[in-house]
């Protein structure tokens, strides 16, 4: 066998935010792409939009007369959320990469990340999208979703900071008078807070009862918010996880703050809406059409909480809107691994729909709630014990927790609206996730990578080839584009190119479309067969199609790439390993693999490539994983590059079990 090669370098630590980082998704290419995605519908209702712009400025310059609410004493036995004194003690803030102490008194115009203040001018004048303007955006927007203070609303330490918990809220207030800076631009933002401050209310019911001008001002603002969120819905093109959240943020909170007469038209509205949505956005299969793992969650627990609040308060859901949220449920029991690890493809900002309890992950939370409200105890696998979620939305069904955990039903294998197929060895200790489905949702497809016929592998209890992830969004332009890439994903590129072509941040100029052209279970092995036309735009045009055998007794992969053109092309396979995994040797045509205990090998019978292992490399950008946002750390990415004249197929097999 050859020496290893590894190429392998080390980004040095340096803020990469430039004050021009925003140009280039500025520009007009930018604008005319967006357009494209828009019918007229659309485009009338945004100019209709457009020309609400002198009244919101109006009531910038004074905030438009809140009608006096109806408000009563906060009655426990009512209230839809109840709150409870089990949570572990809260020490520290997150925003992200970021910790302050507990207790911290934030300036809610300030990005901590970069250290930049951001002017609270009018929020229809500012372009969120300009980081010279607005700097990084999530982490302005981040902690005034208030879900660090509901957190600690439940924490175990809540009793001694009921004052802190107050006092952020005013001077959130004081801070952001209605239509004042970023805060109110994304109606996502706002009800993300009304949520927030729905959840944590319990808490500090004495405290709005006695002090009668904090309680004037929290219920304007509020009444403010509904208004808002009602009057900026994110509609057509924008329909994703963001029309979700504001619906779910006007459900919960004209459901929670009933004071003003508005509030069951409103309720009434969102929940519509909720019913209509829940099946546009989420497949028959229960999988979310944005092609995101991330989103996945966010909006299962925001659909969760919806659903637990209208049973608490009368207002329950369709048999048609649970049959979808089960669905969702039996998608994430079928691509955890037995320790939850999942298979992070797409876009992820590390959201939460609402937070209760830090301590308690999102597959937690939507799996234990699930399980609780749809009698199928298979999904306490996850958290034997009671989250804080569950404490707070069903406290009446904890008991059915001690019923144990059911034997694991046979898990659904092909998730055709999604195009995902799932499979698993015999014995289950390996897990094969391939994707041969759309980019992501709708005409801007926002949050989808260019990552047609991926694959994922998870090896007993974690995933061993995984996506590259996500890393930022609004900030880091080139890692922006880098981890959306096809090179960032376990599939193949073509002359340098990416399957789907974007035209800026959230949208895509082109788009690969994927089939499924073949999946066959017969004598122990498993075959699936796919292909995607996001090369045939080229000058020679090139189909690439994927077969992938897996081996149900071995856990053992065979892989054909078939690349179908007349000219010449160079192709790259890449494949993405989990950041422990070390590399015991590389040659042309195998890499031998130590990770976990296993040995693991690469190998192909072809010997017209040439195969190398890159690690932590910005020229070229790869061999690099974010886990979360704004991190990345450097992994082992092997990379096989081929020179074909005319169609060609490249193979290799995986070995998991050596």
């Amino acid at each position: 066998m050859n020496d290893v090669c590894v190429v392998e370098t080390k980004t040095p630590g340096r803020t990469e935010a430039r004050h021009g980082d925003a140009i280039d998704f500025l520009n007009m290419r930018w604008y005319l792409s967006r357009l494209a995605s828009m019918g007229p519908a659309e485009i009338a209702w945004r100019a209709r939009a457009a020309a609400m712009l002198p009244r919101d400025w109006v009531h910038w310059k004074k905030a438009p007369k809140v009608p006096a609410p109806h408000w009563s004493p906060f009655g426990t036995r009512t209230y839809p959320v109840q709150m409870d004194h089990g949570g572990a003690p809260m020490e520290r803030i997150a925003v992200f990469d970021l910790e302050f102490p507990l207790g911290f008194e934030f300036d809610w115009h300030r990005d901590y990340r970069y250290g930049r203040q951001v002017e609270p001018r009018f929020a229809g004048a500012l372009n969120i999208r300009d980081t010279a303007v607005v700097s990084d955006i999530k982490y302005v927007w981040e902690p005034s979703r208030h879900q660090y203070l509901s957190a600690l609303a439940f924490a175990a330490n809540a009793g001694e900071h009921a004052d802190y918990l107050v006092r952020s809220i005013d001077s959130w207030l004081h801070a952001n008078p209605y239509l004042h800076g970023v805060h109110w631009t994304s109606s996502l933002e706002v009800a993300e807070r009304i949520i927030s401050w729905a959840l944590l209310y319990p808490r500090i019911a004495d405290q709005v009862a006695r002090d009668e001008d904090f309680r004037r001002r929290w219920l304007d603002s509020i009444y403010l918010h509904l208004t808002r969120i009602v009057g900026k819905l994110s509609l057509y093109s924008s329909a994703n996880n963001h029309l979700l959240g504001e619906l779910v943020g006007l459900f919960v909170g004209s459901s929670c703050f009933d004071f003003w007469p508005e509030c069951s038209a409103w309720r009434s509205l969102a929940q519509k809406l909720l019913e209509r949505e829940i099946l546009l956005q989420v497949g028959e299969d229960g999988v979310n059409r944005e092609q995101a793992m991330s989103y996945h969650l966010f909006t299962m627990e925001l659909f969760l909480l919806a659903f637990a609040v209208g049973r608490n308060t009368g207002s329950p859901f369709s048999a048609a809107y649970a049959d979808r949220l089960r669905a969702m449920a039996g998608f994430l029991d079928a691509v955890a691994t037995s320790s939850g690890d999942l298979p992070w493809y797409g876009d992820s900002d590390d959201a939460r729909g609402f937070v209760v309890s830090e301590e308690d992950s999102p597959l937690e939370v939507t799996m234990q709630l699930a399980g609780l409200l749809f009698a199928e105890p298979r999904w306490f696998r996850f958290r034997r014990t009671a989250t804080e979620a569950a404490r707070a939305l069903v406290p009446g069904l904890l008991g059915h927790l001690d019923r144990g955990v059911a034997a694991p039903a046979q898990p659904c294998e092909l998730f055709p609206d999604a195009g995902l197929a799932c499979l698993r060895t015999h014995d289950g200790s390996v897990g094969l996730l391939m994707d041969f489905g759309p980019l992501g949702l709708g005409s801007t497809a926002a949050h989808g990578h260019a990552d047609a016929l991926s694959l994922w592998l998870s090896i007993d209890d974690e995933y061993f080839l995984v996506d590259a992830g996500t890393y930022a969004y609004h900030s880091h332009p080139e890692w922006r584009t880098f981890f959306r890439s096809t090179a960032a994903h376990n599939t193949a590129c073509v002359d340098g190119r990416n399957q789907s072509e974007m035209a800026g941040r959230f949208l895509w100029s082109s788009k690969a479309n994927a089939r499924l052209l073949r999946f066959e279970d017969s004598s122990g092995q498993v075959t699936i067969e796919a292909e995607h036309d996001g090369y045939t735009h080229l000058a020679d045009p090139v189909s690439h199609r994927r077969t992938v055998g897996l081996y149900r007794a071995t856990g053992n992969i065979a892989i054909e790439d078939s690349f179908q053109c007349t000219g010449r092309h160079e192709v790259e396979l890449f494949f993405h390993m989990h950041e422990d995994a070390t590399i015991l040797g590389v040659s042309d045509g195998e890499a031998q693999i130590s990770w976990r205990e296993r040995h693991i090998v690469f190998s192909s019978p072809d010997r017209n490539a040439r195969w190398e292992i890159i690690k932590g490399s910005d020229n070229p950008k790869l061999g690099w994983r974010s886990r979360r946002f704004n991190q990345k750390q450097p992994i082992a990415t092997l990379r096989i590059r081929a020179e074909i004249d005319g169609s060609n197929t490249i193979r290799t097999h995986l070995r998991v079990n050596s």
